[in-house]
């Protein structure tokens, strides 16, 4: 996301907002229901969360590019995710963490914005800067509870 000046940056902006956390490997996940065994309820739980917090940063740059008389994007998921039905949540981790990770640092990118988009996009980046940090966790865990598996399985 570069920033640009005046009105019709902050509509750029918006709109690349949108269609980035719009089309976002989460939500797919939540869209489409991705079976998961038991066990990933931890995952499953930090990927409701952030669906939340996605849906409403883009429902809020909705509103703010309605009330500026500005069509909203309309967004598609892209045609790989469609490979990932029966995938464990805990493969997808990695991948879910790359892509929070890059909208954070796009967001960063356009923290110098002004007005509303600004506010919008400053709280956003925040918020999946917290939900990094849930997956970074979790991610952890997943490790550190592979690695004892891993030793009994060699010592067989």
């Amino acid at each position: 996301m570069s920033v640009s000046s005046g009105a019709d940056g902050s509509r750029e902006l918006l709109i690349h907002c949108m269609q980035s956390l719009g089309s976002s490997l989460a939500l797919f996940i939540d869209d489409t229901g991705i079976w998961s065994r038991r066990g990933a309820e931890e995952i499953k739980l930090a990927i409701a969360d952030l669906c939340t917090d996605l849906r409403s940063v883009f429902d809020q740059a909705g509103v703010l590019l309605d009330a500026r008389d500005i069509p909203t994007p309309q967004v598609e998921y892209p045609i790989r995710f469609t490979a990932l039905h029966d995938i464990d949540l805990g493969y997808l981790l990695r991948q879910l963490l790359d892509e929070t990770r890059g909208q954070v640092a796009a967001l960063a990118a356009a923290s110098d914005a002004s007005g509303e988009t600004g506010d919008l996009l400053r709280e956003a980046r925040s918020t999946l800067q917290s939900h990094v940090d849930v997956l970074e966790q979790l991610q952890q865990k997943k490790v550190a509870s592979a690695e004892p598996a891993a030793k009994t399985a060699s010592a067989s």
